[in-house]
């Protein structure tokens, strides 16, 4: 299986109680800004800095990842071998 990870769009930045929001559609986290003076392309930079992205596949497109799940996609898979009976 192949990703592609690019960064997230501003379009997927919310704004709640006046304060940037971003949401992982992978494990359902957030994270928002602490002060309500920061704006959504402030908070879009500080995201990409961090690790969120946009995740890709051949089975799967999701807009906005965080930066655990991000690592995650990257872990080699893990194969149960059955023991011979």
């Amino acid at each position: 299986m192949s990703l592609l990870t690019t960064p997230v769009d501003i379009a997927h930045i919310d704004v709640m109680d006046s304060r940037p929001l971003i949401y992982c559609q992978c494990c359902r986290s957030y994270e928002h800004a602490c002060q309500s003076g920061a704006t959504p392309k402030m908070w879009l930079q500080a995201a990409t800095y961090v690790g969120w992205r946009h995740v890709r596949s051949e089975h799967f497109d999701l807009d906005v990842v965080c930066p655990e799940c991000v690592a995650a996609f990257h872990l080699p898979a893990i194969h149960m071998r059955k023991e011979a009976v």
